[in-house]
């Protein structure tokens, strides 16, 4: 086959019924090759730009370097296809098929993935820049380790039990997305939209997570460990069981949050606002509250040995049966909190009420 001259989308197709299934580097420009059955065909580095593959079938076909660029590939079943190093650029793909697709390395940039089906499918190191649009779609199991996606819209998506290690999310739209037990670990996502989103276990451990919004987030039993959420937005999210040993907390607006039972040693909440926040129950060993907003909340039962409370604010504060063994701070602000059967820093037990 000449691979610079054009084939036509029929001469394709009969060329494919007799049997032929090796057209790899065919020219295939705007080719209209709507609800075609193209099923473990090869067409690595073929040139479908701008083709019509609407409905079309390409399950298990190799598709690896192929420039898919300006394609319309909407509800096109794509099930185990090698993608790898494709360039999807500008593809339109809506409720698309790519469970089990081998996208690694694939160039995503300004595509439309809407409601795309992509569990199980492999990502790593693929290129989703700004203008992407993934919402809704279904990345349950999806590996996206080391991939680009800053800017990308991925509200209400799922990403259920996903890997994304080492990921670049900044500034990408998560809102309501669903992100139960993934893996993030050392992800940046910083400055991410994740208002409404479930990350309950889920893994982020030393992940940069600045001046991004997780309020009413869910975060119950996640690991946080060493995770940096300098500047960030956490007002009202669960965080109850959740691992922040280690974590920075400086400045976060952590209102209302659930911190109950939460690992916060060794954190650093300077300047925090938890105001009316729950950390009943809740291990701050070792943390650094120096100057956080406590007013309101419940620390019933917390567990603050050797902390640092300086300059604290602790008005209304509930420190009841809470132990303040070694804790560093003002003891005449203790005197706005409530200290029934407390262990205070010299480790005197206060009287209960």
């Amino acid at each position: 086959m000449n691979f610079t001259e054009l084939l036509s989308a029929d001469e394709l197709l009969i060329r494919h019924r007799n049997g032929e299934r090796d057209f790899r580097g065919a020219n295939l420009i705007a080719a209209h090759l709507s609800e075609a059955n193209l099923s473990r065909t090869n067409l690595s580095s073929a040139n479908l730009k701008g083709a019509n593959l609407i409905r079309s079938k390409l399950i298990g076909s190799n598709l690896n370097a192929a420039d898919l660029s300006g394609a319309n590939l909407c509800k096109a079943k794509l099930i185990e296809a090698n993608l790898g190093s494709s360039s999807l650029t500008g593809t339109v793909a809506i409720a698309a098929d790519f469970s089990g697709a081998n996208l690694s390395g694939a160039i995503l940039s300004q595509a439309d993935l809407s409601k795309a089906v992509m569990t199980g499918a492999s990502l790593v190191g693929a290129c989703l820049l700004s203008g992407s649009k993934l919402t809704e779609a279904n990345l349950s199991g999806a590996t996206l380790s080391r991939a680009i996606m800053s800017g990308v819209d991925l509200s209400r998506a799922n990403l259920t039990r996903a890997i994304l290690s080492e990921v670049d999310l900044t500034g990408a739209n998560l809102s309501g997305a669903t992100l139960t037990r993934a893996h993030l670990n050392r992800g940046n996502l910083s400055g991410v939209n994740l208002v409404g989103a479930s990350l309950s276990e889920a893994s982020l451990r030393e992940a940069s997570i600045c001046a991004a919004n997780l309020s009413g987030a869910d975060l119950s039993g996640a690991d946080l460990q060493s995770a940096n959420l300098n500047g960030s937005n956490l007002s009202g999210a669960d965080l109850q069981g959740a691992n922040l040993s280690k974590a920075n907390l400086n400045g976060l607006i952590l209102h209302n949050a659930d911190l109950r039972a939460a690992n916060l040693n060794k954190a650093s909440l300077r300047g925090a606002n938890l105001s009316g926040a729950n950390l009943s129950g809740a291990s701050l060993l070792e943390a650094d509250l120096r100057g956080a907003n406590l007013s309101h909340a419940n620390l019933s039962g917390a567990g603050l040995l050797l902390s640092s409370l300086t300059g604290a604010n602790l008005t209304g504060t509930n420190l009841s049966e809470a132990n303040l063994i070694g804790a560093s701070l003002n003891v005449d602000n203790l005197n706005e909190a409530a200290l029934s059967g407390a262990i205070l820093p010299n480790g005197a037990t206060h009287s209960r009420d």
